[in-house]
C-alpha cells in the first residue's frame, strides 16, 4: 500500500506526461626512599660489681627484658616459618571450589511467519487495460530480533523515457510477539525527504517538526504490509495507526475474503485486503496456502486515486531464504 500511495503520487504528477503535459584519560615515578633500619636506643646496663669468680654472675631482674628492634611493617604480618593464612589447617584437608559463576541465559529469537531474507519484483501497471509504467522491489531482512524493509519503485520503459521517478522507502526496528515494532523509517522522493522516528520508551513518534503520541501496534508506511501479513486476518477488520512522515494516520482495514487473482506467474488464490486513505483507496492481496516462493506475502496491490486512476502492482519474481 505505500508504495503504491508513494508510486502513484509521483505518477499521477509525473507519469500523467503520457497523457498530456509535462511532469515535475597518573603519578611520577620517584626514587624509592632508601631502605632504613628503625633501631631502638638503650642504656647500656650497669657494670656489674667485682664479685669471687666462683660466683655465678647474676641474672637480670624478669621485669626488664633486653629491647631488639621493632619489626619493619612488612615483616610483621607473620613469622617466617608460619603457614599462608590460605594454606589448608592439615593435609587431609579438602579444597573449597570457587561457587560457579552466574549464568544468564540468552534471549531466543522470536518466530514470525516473514522468511529469514528476501526479495519481491512486482510490475506496476496503470488502468484497466494494464499498461506497464514501472517496477518496485520490496526486500526484507529479519533474525527475529531485529528487521530491515526496503522497497524501491522506479518508473521503466516509456514511462522512464519521458519523466523518470525514483521513490525509496525504509524502515527497520525490531521484532517482538506482537509482530514489527519500527524504530525509523524513511521516504526518498525526487525533491523531498520524510522521515518517522519512533521512541517507544517515551511512546511518542516524531516527523516533520512535530510529535504525537503512538500506541503499541503502530507502524509506518513500509511495515504495515509485513505486519498485515503477520496478522493474516481472516476476517473482520483491523484498525492500524500509521506513520507517514507527514503525518499520523489511523487505517482501518477491512477483510473482503478469498479470491483468485491473476498474475504473470498464473492464478494464485489470495486474501483480499482494503483500506481508505482519505478519496484514495488501497487494496491488499495476500497469498494463501503454504508456497514457499509467496508464502503470506502480498500477491497484488493496488492503488486507485480520487479520480478513478487505478495502479496494480503484481508479484512477478521472487526470492525467498527462510533461514539465516
Amino acid at each position: 500500500m505505500p508504495l503504491l500511495i508513494a508510486f502513484a503520487a509521483s505518477m499521477a504528477l509525473h507519469v500523467a506526461a503520457l497523457l498530456g503535459p509535462g511532469w515535475n584519560l597518573p603519578g611520577t615515578n620517584e626514587p624509592e626512599p632508601p631502605a632504613t633500619i628503625d633501631a631502638v636506643l638503650a642504656r647500656p646496663a650497669p657494670r656489674p660489681e667485682a664479685v669471687p669468680a666462683t660466683r655465678p654472675a647474676p641474672k637480670p631482674p624478669a621485669s626488664q627484658p633486653a629491647e631488639w628492634p621493632r619489626p619493619q611493617p612488612a615483616l610483621a604480618a607473620a613469622a617466617p616459618d608460619a603457614a599462608p593464612a590460605s594454606a589448608p589447617a592439615a593435609s587431609s584437608a579438602q579444597p573449597v571450589a570457587a561457587p560457579p559463576a552466574p549464568t544468564v541465559a540468552a534471549a531466543a529469537p522470536i518466530r514470525i511467519a516473514l522468511p529469514a531474507k528476501g526479495r519481491v519484483r512486482y510490475i506496476i501497471t496503470r488502468g484497466e487495460g494494464g499498461f506497464v509504467v514501472g517496477q518496485s522491489v520490496h526486500t526484507w531482512e529479519q533474525d527475529g530480533f531485529t528487521y530491515k524493509l526496503q522497497n524501491v519503485t522506479e518508473t521503466t520503459g516509456l514511462a522512464a523515457i519521458f519523466k523518470p521517478a525514483r521513490v525509496v522507502m525504509s524502515s527497520r526496528g525490531e521484532v517482538t510477539a506482537e509482530g514489527l515494532k519500527p524504530l525509523e523509517f524513511r521516504h526518498e522522493r525526487v525533491g523531498g525527504l520524510d522521515t518517522a522516528a519512533f521512541d517507544w520508551a517515551r511512546r511518542i513518534v516524531a516527523y516533520a517538526g512535530r510529535e504525537d503520541p503512538v500506541v503499541a501496534g503502530a507502524q509506518d508506511m513500509l511495515s504495515m504490509y509485513y505486519q498485515a501479513v503477520l496478522l493474516a486476518p481472516k476476517s473482520g477488520a483491523v484498525d492500524m495507526p500509521i506513520a507517514t512522515g507527514r503525518k499520523l494516520e489511523r487505517f482501518r482495514i477491512e477483510v473482503l475474503g478469498e479470491e483468485v487473482v491473476a498474475l504473470p506467474t498464473g492464478e494464485r488464490r489470495a486474501m483480499h485486503l482494503k483500506t481508505l486513505s482519505g478519496n484514495d483507496s488501497i487494496e491488499l492481496w495476500l497469498a494463501v496456502g503454504k508456497d514457499a516462493d509467496t508464502r503470506g506475502l502480498p500477491l497484488k496491490i493496488r492503488f486507485t486515486d480520487r479520480k478513478g486512476e487505478i495502479f496494480d502492482q503484481l508479484a512477478d519474481d521472487t526470492d525467498i531464504q527462510e533461514k539465516q
